[in-house]
C-alpha cells in the first residue's frame, strides 16, 4: 500500500477546526437564526392582527359612529359568523374581525353550519347560509339574524344597464348589536289623508337600521295619537289637516309629543296647520325661495342653506357637511317678547342675505318684484316647549317636502335622540365597491411606457453592472 492511500492520522479531526467547517457552520447558524425569527415573527404578526385598510374608502375599517356606539357596552354580546371552512367571503369576514377590537364585551365566534347544523335552530326559523351572521346579547338571549345578501349586494340601474356593488357589513352587524341591546323601542307614525309624500326607500332602509319602527296612520277616525307614538310625522301634506286632526295632534303636542312637520308649498290656504303651527311661535311665509348665494348649480329654487350644526338636533352634522333643498318656503318667528316663557326657537336652516321669497313660483323673473321679500330667511326651525313634571315637546318645522335624505336621517335621529336604555340610534350607510377609472392622454401613456419599459430596466441593468465592475477590480 503506497503512502498516499494510507489514512493520514487527524484528518477527519482536523477538517472540523478548518476555516472552510467554521465558515460553513457560521452561515448554517446564521440561515436557522434568520428562518426561526420570520417563523416567530409571523406569528406573532398573526396573532397581533396589525393589518393596515389602505382602501380610499376604509372598506374593513369600524366607523366612527360604530365605534363610539358600541364602545359603552356592557352585556356581553357575541357575533356567530356562519360559514363553512372554505367558504369565507372575503370582504364579510374582513368587517367583521374588526368587532372584537370595539369592546372587551363583544366577541366573534365562526360557527360552522355542517358541523354544528341545529345551532342556530336556537336563534333562526329558517335554513342559514354560509356567511349569514347572528348577533347574540348573552345576558338577556335577545338575537337578531343578519343574512349575507343584506351585507353584500348588488343595485341594479336600468335605466344604464348596469349595476352597482354595495358592502354593508358594518351598517347591518352594528344596527343588530343596537337591537339586541335595546329594550326601549322606537315608533315612527306618518300622517296619511292629505296625499302627503312617501318617505323613500333609502329612508326607510336608514330608519330599519336604527331599529326604528315606521307605521303609516290616519287620524281623521283618531280620537288621539297611539301611545306607542315616540315620533309624528307629517311629510309635504298638500292640503290642510280637517278640525279633528288639529285636535288631535294639538293634544298630542301639549301632552309631551315630539313631532315633525313639513308643510310644503301650496296654492290652497291651510288655517288649522297654520293654528298649530302659531301656538309654537311660527307661521309660514308663503312663497319659494331663490337663492342669489347658495344656490344648487343653475336651479336658483334649490338652495343650499347654512346649517345650525350647534343645535342638538342637527348635531350629527358638522361644520363640512351641507344639505340641499328645493321650493322652500320661509318661516317668520314670533317675537321672543311674545313668546311664553316656556318656548324657545332654535333656527336650523337658514339662507343668505341675497336670498328672495318669491310670491309668485310660476315667475321666471329672478329679480325682485312686487310683494316678493328679501332674505335671510329661516327655512328649517326647532321648537322645545317645557312642560310640567320635567317633559318637554320638540317640534321641527321644515318649510318644504323637497329634501335630501340625508337631513331627513339628522334630523330623525337628533329627534328621537338615545333611547332610556342607553342604547344608540347609529346608521352606518352601505359603501359603494365601485371604482373609478383612470384615464391619461395618449402622450402621456406613450411617455410612461418609455419610463416603466425602457429606462427603469436599463437603469436597474446599470447599477447592476456597476455593482459587478466595482467589485471585479477589487
Amino acid at each position: 500500500m503506497s503512502e498516499n492511500n494510507k489514512k493520514q492520522p487527524g484528518k477527519i479531526k482536523r477538517s472540523f477546526t478548518s476555516r472552510q467547517f467554521r465558515s460553513g457552520a457560521y452561515s448554517s447558524v446564521i440561515t436557522v437564526i434568520v428562518i426561526a425569527l420570520v417563523v416567530i415573527i409571523n406569528l406573532a404578526f398573526s396573532k397581533l392582527d396589525l393589518s393596515t385598510d389602505l382602501t380610499s374608502d376604509s372598506l374593513f375599517t369600524l366607523s366612527r359612529e360604530s365605534q363610539k356606539a358600541l364602545k359603552n357596552v356592557k352585556d356581553d354580546i357575541t357575533i356567530y359568523y356562519m360559514v363553512s371552512d372554505g367558504s369565507e367571503q372575503d370582504y364579510i369576514q374582513r368587517v367583521i374581525k374588526q368587532y372584537n377590537k370595539v369592546s372587551e364585551h363583544i366577541k366573534v365566534v365562526k360557527k360552522d353550519p355542517v358541523v354544528y347544523p341545529n345551532f342556530s335552530k336556537k336563534y333562526v326559523d329558517d335554513q342559514v347560509s354560509d356567511n349569514d351572521v347572528i348577533v347574540v346579547d348573552n345576558t338577556t338571549g335577545a338575537s337578531k339574524y343578519v343574512s349575507n345578501e343584506e351585507m353584500y349586494y348588488s343595485d341594479q340601474y336600468s335605466y344604464y344597464g348596469s349595476s352597482e356593488q354595495y358592502l354593508d357589513v358594518e351598517g347591518q352587524v352594528t344596527s343588530a348589536i343596537q337591537n339586541v341591546l335595546s329594550t326601549d323601542k322606537k315608533k315612527i307614525y306618518v300622517v296619511t289623508g292629505h296625499d302627503e309624500q312617501s318617505i323613500s326607500d333609502t329612508l326607510s332602509k336608514t330608519l330599519e337600521k336604527m331599529n326604528v319602527d315606521v307605521e303609516e296612520i290616519s287620524l281623521v277616525t283618531k280620537k288621539k295619537v297611539p301611545d306607542d307614538c315616540t315620533l309624528l310625522l307629517e311629510f309635504g301634506p298638500q292640503s290642510d289637516l280637517r278640525d279633528s286632526e288639529k285636535t288631535v295632534i294639538l293634544d298630542y303636542l301639549k301632552k309631551g309629543g315630539d313631532a315633525i312637520l313639513m308643510p310644503g308649498y301650496v296654492d290652497k290656504e291651510t288655517p288649522n296647520t297654520d293654528e298649530i303651527l302659531k301656538y309654537y311661535g311660527m307661521s309660514i311665509q308663503k312663497g319659494v325661495i331663490y337663492e342669489g348665494a347658495g344656490h344648487y348649480e343653475n336651479y336658483l329654487n334649490w338652495i343650499v342653506p347654512t346649517i345650525n350644526t350647534s343645535a342638538d338636533v342637527m348635531s350629527k352634522f358638522d361644520d363640512k357637511d351641507y344639505v340641499i333643498i328645493g321650493s322652500s318656503q320661509g318661516i317668520a318667528e314670533a317675537k321672543k317678547s311674545s313668546l311664553r316663557s316656556t318656548l324657545t326657537l332654535t333656527d336650523l336652516l337658514t339662507t343668505s342675505k341675497q336670498s328672495l321669497l318669491k310670491k309668485d313660483p310660476s315667475s321666471q323673473n329672478t329679480d325682485k318684484e312686487k310683494g316678493d321679500l328679501t332674505g335671510p330667511f329661516a327655512t328649517a326651525v326647532y321648537a322645545e316647549d317645557t312642560l310640567e313634571k320635567d317633559e318637554t315637546t320638540k317640534l321641527t318645522v321644515i318649510a318644504t317636502n323637497e329634501v335630501q335624505d340625508n337631513l331627513m336621517e339628522n334630523v330623525i335621529s337628533g329627534m328621537l335622540g338615545d333611547s332610556e336604555d342607553g342604547s344608540s340610534n347609529t346608521s352606518i350607510e352601505a359603501k359603494s365597491l365601485s371604482y373609478s377609472s383612470i384615464t391619461m392622454s395618449s402622450g402621456s401613456a406613450i411617455m410612461w411606457s418609455i419610463v416603466l419599459v425602457i429606462l427603469v430596466p436599463l437603469g436597474l441593468l446599470g447599477t447592476g453592472f456597476g455593482i459587478w465592475f466595482t467589485r471585479r477590480r477589487k
